[in-house]
């Protein structure tokens, strides 16, 4: 795979490319970088219900059925997903189906119809997804517990949004997302793995993006930082497990930078590997979970370290006492050599083995360039994370897992009474 380039054309649109001649496939992936984060208490969900509009046809597929139809001609794989700081559709092909994927691919962006027959439809979709949502409490516990340490501005609010919000967006409301955030200055036209006619499809981006709107898009509203205090909530709901969401909130990617790293270590070591310390003990030794995991996700203006678990009510004041036990011996003893070393491998495997496809190189690099304006190759990053020491790791530990910082939800029946917050406060 030769290193990204990038091609900036008229009215400051931008072409990624990520030619890989070993690929057995080309992806055509369009992100606009504008997602939920620009939503208000009023509009919330609307970024989402927008994503869903944009497959509901456009001026030369004007049914949703015709552009289906026209996507699966070429044997292609399409969606589209909203994110809190970018949206991104995508359609997937054979290289040799490529500069017809595009087109499609352009039309659906440059020309949506928005019929208002289809907002009404898509309008009882997102119902149902958001339905869906709430009988999943592995689900629904980690949206109770984002709103819970982010509070209530678009960061702790939910992607796909709420009933009331949806029920209430039309389709001017619509129009005016469109006007104000998809622009040629935040949209990056992404193209990935075995690329034919590759000038041609350059020639054909530009020319057909050249009325695309070119006015300056919305600024993204300004993030709250949440207070230092522990927060619990607790849902009652008639279920066989209590699902846990143990969260820590920390500083976003353009203040962390390389310091972002060891925490991406710290989450495999903690519970994102079979051989992790939460895996072994919970899961293994006291067969008190089906899952449980760690994850450490982040954005530009602030990260989230956060645990989520599925666990056995019988025995679950005696497996909070040991998650957080765990926790607590992983800040007070740092880690050992051999589990950073592992832990290392397991980040670089996942790395490098997700970029042989060509999505996931498109989403790789799409991201980096949208959101900081980078283009970091994976033997760069390898070598970032060789650097990273026993003390780095221990440094960063203390920066987390404090009582002051935790953000508790959990859902569970409500005969079973425990007292959260005490256990919790043996993080010191």
């Amino acid at each position: 795979m030769s290193r990204p380039q990038i091609i900036i054309g008229p009215k400051g649109l931008k072409i990624l490319l990520i030619n890989n001649p070993e690929s057995l496939s080309t992806s055509f992936l369009i992100l606009v970088g504008a997602g939920s984060d620009w939503e208000t208490k009023k509009n919330n969900g609307i970024f989402h219900f927008l994503e869903h509009l944009y497959f509901k046809g456009t001026k030369n597929y004007p049914s949703a059925k015709i552009l289906m139809e026209a996507i699966d001609d070429l044997g292609g794989a399409f969606n589209a997903f909203t994110s809190y700081e970018y949206t991104g559709y995508y359609i997937k092909v054979l290289p040799e189906y490529g500069l017809e994927a595009l087109k499609i691919l352009s039309d659906i962006i440059l020309n949506p119809l928005f019929p208002e027959e289809e907002i009404e439809k898509e309008r009882n979709v997102i119902f149902e997804e958001i339905n869906l949502y709430h009988d999943r409490p592995q689900d629904l516990v980690i949206e109770i517990g984002n709103r819970l340490t982010f509070g209530d501005q678009p960061a702790g609010w939910s992607i796909i949004g709420t009933k009331e919000t949806v029920a209430k967006i039309k389709k001017e409301d619509i129009l005016k997302i469109v006007r104000e955030n998809y622009s040629a200055k935040n949209t990056l036209v992404i193209i990935s793995g075995k690329i034919h006619n590759q000038q041609k499809l350059i020639d054909f981006i530009f020319q057909n993006f050249k009325n695309y709107n070119s006015q300056r898009p919305k600024p993204k509203p300004k993030f709250k930082k949440p207070v230092n205090k522990y927060k619990e909530k607790i849902v009652f709901k008639d279920v066989a497990e209590a699902h846990i969401f143990l969260g820590f909130p920390l500083p976003g990617l353009l203040t962390l930078k390389e310091k972002r790293i060891p925490f991406g270590i710290l989450s495999i070591i903690l519970g994102g590997k079979a051989s992790s310390r939460l895996w072994l003990k919970i899961r293994e030794e006291l067969g008190a979970a089906y899952y449980i995991r760690s994850y450490f996700t982040e954005h530009t203006d602030r990260s989230l370290f956060f645990v989520h678990a599925g666990l056995n009510l019988e025995k679950l004041d005696k497996v909070l006492k040991e998650l957080v036990e765990e926790i607590k011996n992983l800040k007070e003893k740092g880690v050992e050599e051999k589990e950073l070393e592992t832990s290392k491998a397991v980040l670089k495997s996942g790395l490098f083995m997700d970029l042989e496809d060509s999505l996931s190189a498109a989403m790789f690099y799409g991201q980096q360039y949208l959101l900081v304006r980078k283009l970091e190759t994976p033997k760069e990053i390898e070598r970032k994370i060789n650097k990273v020491s026993v003390e780095e790791i221990r440094n960063q530990l203390k920066n987390i897992f404090n009582f002051s910082q935790a953000n508790l939800a959990v859902i569970l029946p409500e005969k079973f009474k425990i007292n959260f917050a005490k256990i919790l406060s043996m993080l010191k």
